[in-house]
């Protein structure tokens, strides 16, 4: 009975395993190149994802003969290999290191962090390692190479492409070296020859889409451009996947490569119409990109351009509410103010033009919280017909708010308002002009032609304001960097070489109040509003109140009721920077009346004397027996440029006299022979 019963189990056995060997070989029959044969079921399901290794990329038979003999321990030895790189890299075994990447990725040439790492690795971390910007820049190669080798395994992912336009353009454009790299790259035929065989699959080649500025050679930002164009053309064929990547900032970069192509070219002196064309075409494509339709998080297809048009119908659908409601959205908005607090009532009482920033802020949640609430101003309606039409109109704008929402929010991530107008204003003739004298500017300062280079930057200050006036918004703009290190150069040219400073009516004066931290109002500009005031006044009758308000009898003695000058007590000093019109008549008097003893007693004195100290002890000083003449008002010449022809007690009277008050008192003879010697 159970040899019986064991053969029964031994025939249920087989046949289940001869059932199942017949099941996985249908289900994993491989495909062939017949058409017609397209294999089993997860043959067909791979085709159908593109995951076979024929569809991800090349077939690499070393690679695939390294995996199946670790038989599943491929992970193992990745982590074992990615030590071992580290410790290459701490003992700077550069070539090793090198090596043990490539071997990584080729264990599993899938992984795409490892080939978008590896290459950062070696392009970032290894070239900086180095001296020699030459040796730097053969290393920033290595990097990009191994990166584009790994789309040879995976021809289909768009992050990787997306990836190494990021490496042609910021790492030849925005590194350190960059001038240096730009010089080197344009010349680097070698290295062109092996981008041009990784570009075999793809419709874009070197001569045809990334001439550059110089002899029609390539140009790292357009080469960046293609793969941006490349990895843009699988999403839309549907072939990979951007992950999480935002589909706004993905499908804005072929257009933004361009732009900084014609930014950068603009810098080295070709501002012709090659700068004016690669502008032009920049804001044709930037307006091609905002009528792409792209998904938005919220599962959504959005337009950045739809906002314009959104909000004129938002505004017509407001319009609308407010006839239908006009007296209940009053009355809820006034319900409403009452229950805020003082400062936002403040706030949104003040006119708008005249709200500081933070009231402005309040004024606009205030204002965007009731707008939330117009549902809320539809039960107000008592009215059915009246309730129903406002209740739509609501929903309507609530919907379109939100839309509106989404693709603002879309187009900050992008400044797409501020590009389409950077890029349509430097596409203009008038752009191109104040660019060229910029760089004809500098290149005059470089020949120490000083009166040229005034010349052209003056010119250049008047072309961009009139520019600025046509785009106030780009005076915001960060990118006017540039053109403040151009002002600054320009004022230095002015102060250190030409002994001016800007002028008060200096066109770009608002730019440099913006952008500048430390920028400082020129000392034309205060010296013109000192010179407004009242001149010194060469005698007694000319002497003005500090209102402004000439005397109408000037006085040789002090008036009966005024108290008698402390001969002791400091006198005010009147120094050559400022004018004298700034004391007042009764000091004016009291200096008329003080013998020149006495002056010279309290001119010499500490500023605090002891009041019984008389003042005849300081008074053995032989003096002039009249005051010396007041100077000219001449509050910017220094004090070495005072009349030399004076006689000693004359120099020495003028020279107490003009000592700042606040200055710390010394010996009576060293510092008079000290200023002598200045004043020679």
């Amino acid at each position: 009975m159970s040899n019986t019963k064991s053969f029964q189990r031994k025939i249920i056995y087989g046949g289940c395993m001869i059932a199942l060997l017949v099941l996985i070989s249908l289900i994993s029959r491989p495909a062939t190149s017949d058409p017609n044969n397209q294999g089993g079921w997860l043959a067909q399901k791979r085709h159908e994802y593109r995951i076979t290794q024929a569809d991800l990329g090349q077939i690499d038979p070393a690679s695939e003969a390294m995996r199946l003999s670790l038989m599943g321990m491929d992970g193992v030895a990745i982590t074992m290999l990615w030590n071992k790189l580290n410790r290459h890299q701490k003992m700077e075994q550069w070539a090793l290191m090198e090596s043990t990447a490539r071997t990584i990725s080729h264990l599993n040439p899938h992984l795409l962090k490892v080939w978008e790492h590896q290459a950062w690795n070696l392009s970032y971390n290894v070239s900086r390692e180095f001296d020699d910007y030459r040796h730097r820049y053969l290393w920033v190669k290595k990097g990009i190479n191994y990166h584009m080798e790994g789309t040879d395994y995976n021809y289909d992912e768009p992050r990787m492409k997306d990836s190494i336009g990021h490496f042609f353009g910021q790492k030849f454009g925005n590194a350190d070296e960059k001038v240096q790299y730009r010089r080197l790259f344009p010349e680097d035929d070698l290295f062109h020859e092996q981008i041009t065989e990784h570009l075999a699959g793809s419709d874009y080649t070197l001569e045809n889409d990334a001439e550059g500025a110089i002899d029609g050679k390539p140009d790292h930002w357009k080469v960046g451009r293609i793969w941006n164009f490349w990895a843009q053309k699988n999403v839309d064929e549907g072939r990979g996947s951007i992950g999480n990547m935002s589909h706004t900032i993905f499908h804005s970069q072929p257009v933004k490569r361009l732009m900084s192509y014609a930014e950068n070219i603009e810098k080295e002196g070709y501002i012709g119409d090659k700068a004016r064309l690669a502008w032009e075409q920049s804001n044709n494509e930037w307006d091609e990109f905002g009528d792409r339709s792209l998904p938005s998080s919220y599962g959504i297809e959005i337009r950045l351009n739809d906002s314009v048009r959104m909000r004129q119908q938002y505004e017509e659908l407001m319009e609308r509410f407010n006839e239908i409601a006009e007296d209940e959205l009053e009355q809820f908005k006034e319900e409403e103010t009452a229950k805020l607090p003082e400062d936002v009532r403040v706030a949104l009482d003040t006119p708008a033009e005249d709200r500081t920033e933070q009231q402005q802020a309040l004024a606009e949640r205030a204002e965007s919280a009731m707008l939330f609430s117009l549902r809320r101003v539809v039960k107000l309606i008592s009215d059915p017909a009246r309730q129903i039409d406002a209740a739509r109109v609501a929903r309507e704008i609530d919907d379109l708010r939100f839309l509106i929402d989404v693709v603002e929010r879309q187009r900050s991530i992008v400044a797409f308002d501020y590009w389409g107008t950077r890029s349509e204003s430097e596409s203009k003739e008038q752009a191109i002009r104040a660019r060229q004298y910029l760089y004809d500017a500098r290149q005059a300062m470089q020949s120490a032609n000083l009166v040229e280079a005034q010349e052209k930057f003056e010119a250049a200050w008047d072309v961009w304001a009139e520019i600025y006036e046509t785009y106030p918004s780009l005076k915001e703009d960060s990118a006017s960097d540039d053109l403040i290190a151009a002002i600054k150069e320009y004022r230095g040219l002015l102060e250190l070489q030409l002994g001016e400073d800007l002028p008060p009516d200096f066109p770009l004066m608002e730019l440099l109040r913006i952008h500048d931290d430390e920028f400082q109002e020129p000392a034309t500009a205060a010296v013109e509003s000192t010179e407004s005031e009242t001149p010194m006044a060469e005698t007694p009758e000319d002497a003005t109140l500090e209102d402004g308000a000439k005397a109408e009898s000037p006085m040789t003695e002090a008036p009966a009721d005024a108290a008698p000058a402390d001969p002791a007590a400091p006198a005010e000093a009147v120094s050559e920077d400022e004018p004298a019109a700034e004391a007042t008549p009764t000091e004016e008097m009291k200096r008329e009346e003080t013998p020149p003893a006495a002056e010279e007693a309290a001119t010499d004195e500490s500023p605090a004397p002891m009041p019984e100290e008389p003042a005849a002890e300081n008074s053995d000083a032989e003096k002039p027996a009249e005051q010396p003449e007041p100077m000219e008002d001449s509050p910017a010449e220094p004090e070495a440029e005072a009349e030399p022809a004076k006689s000693e007690p004359e120099a020495e009277g003028e020279t107490e006299s003009s000592e700042e008050p606040t200055a710390e008192s010394s010996e009576e003879e060293e510092p008079v022979a000290s200023e002598e010697e200045d004043a020679s």
